[in-house]
């Protein structure tokens, strides 16, 4: 999705394939990765002790991602 993220929304942006990304970490995208990768809480303390892997931080984005940016373009 081309757009301009909204920090007051706690939203972010990224670019991939020269397409800007907005991120935002909506409830219910939170509720979906947590269904996927467990706790985020446990994935925050995960990512402090550098165990995150990249594999979680794609799924991740991906889950508050907004459009159609597919996990395969994220991790390229």
């Amino acid at each position: 999705m081309t757009g301009r993220a909204n920090p007051h929304r706690g939203e972010a942006s990224l670019t991939v394939a020269g397409e800007t990304v907005v991120l935002r970490p909506s409830f219910e995208a939170l509720v979906a990765a947590e269904e996927e990768l467990g706790p985020l809480f446990a994935l925050v303390d995960r990512a402090a002790d550098g165990g995150l892997k990249l594999a979680e931080s794609v799924a991740l984005i991906h889950h508050v991602a907004i459009g159609n940016v597919t996990r395969e373009a994220l991790g390229a």
